[in-house]
């Protein structure tokens, strides 16, 4: 039997610091790739070591956030939301999960067929993990853009739903994982 008030119940305080990172650094990785220089220049080197240190850390969090999930579930969605509403908010959850995987895969192979130097925050030589390769890097390149629109349309769609449900709806939903959130009793 369910508990009538698990809706109300917020999600764990690592949950929510995790979540909010991984938030601020991918929307810190879209707003940087956005401005990312073309061609193989300095400043495209030093736009490069940012974005992959950065890239880095979001992989690092991300897992940790899934590991947390898969451990720690989250709390039922208010009774009140429509079924199709329960449906698209958990493939929309696992589609961000997979692809923040796929960018970070295709960032790695990116950056270790780059015909330049890479090294993340200047220190981790992702460039020495394989050799030039044009074909390739063109290969991770055109995934690894592909994957930042549809992260983007995901990340918009989060966002969005969070302010519906906010706002329009007026309901717990974001507040379950708003920092020191009250919740009705």
């Amino acid at each position: 039997m369910q508990d009538n008030q698990s809706h109300t119940k917020t999600y764990s305080g690592t949950a929510k610091t995790l979540h909010w990172i991984m938030g601020f650094l991918v929307l810190l990785m879209l707003a940087g790739a956005s401005q990312m220089p073309e061609g193989t220049g300095a400043e495209k080197v030093e736009a490069t070591m940012g974005h992959t240190g950065f890239g880095l850390i979001l992989a690092v969090v991300a897992l940790a956030a899934f590991v947390n999930r898969l451990r720690q579930p989250p709390p039922e969605l208010p009774d009140t939301i429509a079924v199709w509403q329960r449906v698209l908010s958990t493939w929309t959850h696992r589609a961000l999960y997979l692809l923040i995987g796929v960018q970070v895969i295709a960032g790695i192979g990116l950056s270790a067929t780059a015909p330049y130097v890479v090294r993340s925050f200047g220190i981790i030589p992702l460039s020495d993990l394989a050799a030039d390769d044009k074909e390739r890097f063109g290969v991770f390149h055109e995934m690894h853009e592909i994957g930042a629109y549809g992260l983007f349309v995901l990340a918009a769609m989060h966002i969005g739903a969070a302010l519906y449900h906010h706002f329009i709806a007026k309901d717990v939903v974001l507040r379950r994982m708003w920092p020191r959130a009250k919740l009705p009793e």
